[in-house]
């Protein structure tokens, strides 16, 4: 724990002012021994989180340190441009609306809005749900690879209500629907008497990135009340997309 944890001060020594480091720079900083920041060097090297310049001999932030916080960045662009978007939805229909993004197998909320601010739901921001029962989930574990997919049904799909799917193989059926269908649905599968529907939000190059979400009441969920709910997500998907483009080329 402790070779991580000077890992990550290395790493968080690095600034706008101060690109390149070498190692003399950072034991004397650290107060570590320069054989021991070495070797965390070279191990951070391996993992592309530092790379060397040649010329100067001192280290600098890789690309995977970039991809991560492009990773990070995104979430939050992809929150900040969402918020109004969906909280208008949610008060014109009267309906919780959702913002969620796949994680390691579950499904993560960066966004929950409630009709006029009411807070009375049952998940909220950063709580982690399951993706075999929800919308929202369904709708992102459509798009993940079939290893992956494998990997979650491997794992157990538990079992919430009656209606919940606990067959790996009648959920790789509904994935196929989803994509071809291009909303995800559930009735009761999580909480019973509750119900939702989903589509996917892309970035500028097609990539799904989240999935938006309605979810009401049971009775709330006919069938054209869900066409209607299909039509206001997608485009406030569209809108998410358009957004995000935006603000990426400005």
């Amino acid at each position: 724990m402790s070779s991580v944890h000077n890992a990550i001060k290395i790493l968080q020594t690095f600034s706008k002012t101060e690109t390149e480091l070498g190692i003399s720079d950072l034991s004397v900083r650290l107060g570590l021994a320069k054989s021991t920041v070495f070797r965390l060097m070279q191990t951070l090297k391996e993992s592309n989180l530092v790379e060397k310049n040649q010329e100067t001999q001192k280290y600098q932030l890789g690309i995977a340190a970039f991809e991560l916080g492009f990773t990070v960045y995104h979430s939050m662009e992809l929150r900040r441009i969402s918020v109004p978007i969906l909280e208008r939805l949610s008060n014109s229909i009267n309906r919780v609306v959702r913002l969620g993004v796949y994680d390691n197998g579950g499904v993560v909320y960066l966004v929950n809005r409630s009709p006029n601010g009411d807070n009375a739901t049952i998940s909220k921001i950063g709580d982690r749900i399951p993706t075999h029962c929800t919308a929202v989930g369904k709708m992102l574990l459509a798009y993940q690879n079939n290893n992956e997919v494998e990997r979650v049904i491997e794992l157990g799909l538990r079992l919430y209500t009656n209606k919940t799917i606990v067959s790996g193989k009648e959920l790789k059926e509904q994935l196929n629907g989803i994509r071809q269908k291009g909303y995800a649905l559930t009735m009761e599968e999580w909480r019973n008497g509750v119900s939702s529907v989903a589509v996917p939000v892309k970035n500028d190059l097609g990539k799904v990135v989240g999935a938006v979400s309605i979810t009401g009441p049971r009775s709330s969920f006919s069938l054209n009340q869900i066409e209607q709910y299909v039509r206001e997500l997608r485009q406030c998907s569209r809108l998410i997309t358009e957004q995000m483009g935006m603000d990426y080329f400005d």
